[in-house]
């Protein structure tokens, strides 16, 4: 749905597989198209974006509804601006909906790619990898993004500790931290950042031993401490700001 409140234009958003929006007219179809009929109630005309995922977004209006489809006449192409530099979070595991919570914060806040940890002190706990997805699209979609999020197959510290060698500056997010964000060497002008959160119970002696021993600065996010799901997405805004993407 796209509509104009002066300048501001705001649509719906919506993912189909890349070979989708290299066609002239798209076929939405299954739970999409069910969402747009009888929760969005759309109507003929309306104006759909729809994006592949990677950052590359046709949009185009409605031309038909049926009871099962929705079908769209492709007007526009475009593709959103790739990040100046890209920030991933490893996320420690948190419970039930506290996870969800910090995923949809996330993806919201413009999260690169997410690294899900199982924490000493994190509560046990399955691989939710679909269910985690689901929510990272919805939210993709709620913030209009079309590039998705990465999301990375569980690990544990180690894991991380591994994956951290592919980025230009690496930090770990706690409490007892003494550095300042702004005071971390290179990290204003690096093009890939690794941040890492812990769990609801904080990281443990052990794990904040590893993380020293890897070289990574701890780094304190200020007063007072924040809940594990929001400390991401907090974390993440700061790094927006001082690497001047926001």
């Amino acid at each position: 749905m796209k509509r104009g409140a002066g300048s501001l234009t705001v649509f719906t958003l919506f993912f189909v597989a890349p070979e989708g929006i290299t066609q002239d007219e798209i076929d939405l179809r299954g739970p999409q198209a069910h969402h747009a009929i009888s929760v969005l109630r759309i109507q003929k005309s309306e104006v759909l974006r729809f994006a592949d995922g990677m950052g590359n977004w046709v949009e185009g209006p409605v031309t038909e509804i049926g009871k099962d489809v929705v079908k769209i006449l492709v007007q526009n192409r475009g593709k959103d601006k790739a990040p100046s530099a890209e920030i991933s979070l490893a996320q420690a595991v948190l419970k039930g909906e506290n996870q969800k919570a910090a995923l949809d914060q996330l993806v919201q806040a413009g999260v690169d790619s997410i690294i899900p940890w199982q924490a000493q002190r994190s509560v046990a706990a399955l691989d939710k990898t679909v269910k985690w997805r689901e929510v990272i699209y919805a939210a993709a979609r709620q913030s209009r993004r079309a590039r998705l999020p990465e999301l990375a197959s569980m690990t544990n510290l180690a894991g991380v500790l591994a994956a951290s060698s592919h980025f230009d500056s690496v930090i770990a997010f706690h409490e007892s931290g003494e550095v300042s964000l702004s005071a971390v060497p290179g990290i204003s002008y690096a093009r890939s950042i690794l941040a890492i959160i812990g769990p609801e119970g904080g990281l443990s002696t052990e794990e904040i031993d590893q993380l020293t021993a890897a070289g990574i600065p701890l780094v304190k996010l200020g007063d007072p401490v924040l809940r594990a799901d929001l400390a991401g997405a907090i974390a993440l805004g700061a790094l927006k700001v001082l690497t001047k993407q926001w």
